[in-house]
């Protein structure tokens, strides 16, 4: 393969959803040390000025930007996409990660399941829809959405999650299908058992689970997003699965 038909990241515009945690900061982290430019948003603060030293000082780049967001908020999703306007100059490359779990279906307070769908399914698709406008004609443009083998699995107790995950499988399939001809890339990313903060477990038990080969880490699905994105323009990584080696639902 010649070495001018492999993408690359470096100097691309990229918003990362959910990047002050979990996989969306081994996300960030790993395209900006590849050189791409980074806004990320999370909904804390203290999470996000963590996050935003910990991508500076791995990338030694001082083009990573970030802004407190919650997904679920059609004004500040809205308010993101603005600010990469105005720090990254437009946008080449959305990774739509932000997602709740909650608690199991009849836990929960009707407010708190339309909270899980308004951030899984809105949320990916309202940032879908920003960046879209800003994507097209320019080159290398690309869309992942991060969703979940739960989709398949479709576990007992995650109803409303798994419901989510489920219809993120579906947008992704026909978004990708609507926008190809505009020069933009859909790909799906459903990863299985992830070591993050969504996982009710106290961190020991997470790095033996790790150790086992029974859970990922999230730089795991940082690797994959960016295999994805670094492919040649001809090709689509259309979706990817991704577990750890010993899960067997």
């Amino acid at each position: 393969m010649a070495d001018d038909e492999i993408q690359t990241v470096g100097g691309k515009a990229v918003v990362v959803t959910g990047g002050t945690t979990g996989i969306g900061r081994a996300i960030a982290r790993l395209l900006a040390t590849q050189g791409a430019r980074v806004l990320i948003f999370g909904r804390h603060d203290t999470e996000l000025n963590e996050a935003l030293g910990e991508i500076r000082g791995a990338s030694g780049s001082q083009e990573v930007y970030g802004t407190t967001a919650d997904a679920s908020r059609m004004e500040d999703v809205r308010r993101v996409f603005q600010e990469a306007d105005e720090r990254l100059g437009g946008l080449g490359i959305l990774v739509n990660n932000a997602a709740v779990y909650g608690d199991e279906f009849e836990k929960q307070e009707l407010e708190d399941l339309e909270y899980v769908v308004r951030t899984n399914v809105v949320g990916y698709i309202a940032c879908a829809r920003e960046a879209i406008e800003r994507m097209k004609g320019r080159d290398g443009a690309h869309i992942v959405n991060i969703g979940s083998m739960s989709a398949d699995q479709r576990e007992e107790g995650g109803s409303v999650y798994v419901a989510t995950k489920a219809a993120i499988q579906g947008f992704s399939e026909s978004l990708r299908k609507t926008v190809n001809p505009d020069g933009i890339k859909v790909t799906l990313i459903e990863p299985g058992k992830v070591a993050t903060d969504m996982v009710d477990q106290p961190e020991v038990i997470k790095r033996v689970q790790e150790s086992w080969e029974r859970m990922l880490k999230p730089e795991d699905i940082a690797v994959c997003v960016y295999y994805c994105l670094t492919q040649p323009k001809r090709c689509d990584i259309v979706s990817m699965q991704i577990r750890p080696h010993l899960q067997v639902i």
